[in-house]
């Protein structure tokens, strides 16, 4: 009896091995596609964060699943998917997933301690902001450092989050990949555009922006806002990369 449970149990995993070893070959491809790149629809509140797009294999092919906001479970962090390089050359997506984490939530936000920005080295280099990591049951600030990106890499700022329960933890900050055919051989002028008259004395004006969209940068004008004193609003700037480039970073709000 011993004797055929064990055999049972063997051809079971053998089973299992052929179809995952069967699923990998099928899911898997000479060319990895181009990630399409978008603008992230507003944040819809504090308690929200930016779950990355998705590659998901349909019909014998991966299909592309734009990214979209969410609010987590508490003590859990989204692991972005990535794709695996084969022995052989080819390649497949490996599934991004919630993962559980030791408690790391703080009654209040740490704003981003003022310190000496140090000068560019060369137009290529951008800035990467900041990031507080959590050690001994405590958030410590790490400060920022210039460099130079991948080529086809955008660096995405990390930001507090807040849980339903009122507490905040970090998000961190990541390198985005972006297709090729964002970047622009030459920087578009700015249009001039009347502002409008401000609403209250209590508005706040936030500068216009340039959005990719159709497959070209489109001038998105700005707008008055009713002032938050928690939130400073950072203008997105242009960046020129080593072969002449240009591509536009998108501005953000920082907590103060």
């Amino acid at each position: 009896m011993k004797k055929i449970i064990f055999a049972c149990l063997l051809f079971f995993i053998g089973a299992c091995f052929i179809n995952a070893s069967h699923a990998q070959i099928s899911f898997s491809i000479k060319v990895v596609p181009p990630e399409p790149f978008y603008e992230r629809p507003e944040q819809p509140s504090v308690n929200h964060v930016w779950i990355e797009g998705e590659w998901a294999w349909r019909n014998n092919n991966y299909v592309w699943q734009p990214g979209y906001w969410t609010v987590p479970e508490r003590d859990h962090v989204w692991e972005r998917g990535e794709w695996v390089r084969n022995a052989d050359g080819t390649s497949y997506w490996r599934q991004g997933y919630w993962r559980q984490i030791p408690h790391v939530g703080v009654r209040a936000y740490l704003p981003e301690p003022n310190y000496l920005r140090p000068p560019a080295p060369s137009p290529r280099h951008i800035w990467v902001n900041g990031e507080w990591v959590w050690q001994n049951n405590n958030y410590i600030y790490q400060t920022g450092y210039w460099t130079i990106p991948e080529r086809d890499h955008i660096w995405m700022k990390g930001h507090w989050a807040q849980w339903p329960n009122g507490e905040w933890y970090w998000v961190k900050g990541y390198w985005r990949r972006i297709p090729e055919e964002v970047f622009v051989r030459s920087v578009p002028p700015e249009p001039v555009v009347a502002r409008p008259p401000a609403p209250s004395a209590n508005h706040e004006w936030i500068e216009g922006e340039w959005v990719w969209r159709n497959n070209t940068y489109t001038w998105q004008t700005g707008y008055w806002r009713l002032h938050d004193p928690h939130k400073v609003w950072v203008r997105g700037y242009w960046h020129q990369r080593a072969n002449g480039g240009w591509f536009w970073i998108g501005g953000h709000w920082n907590l103060v």
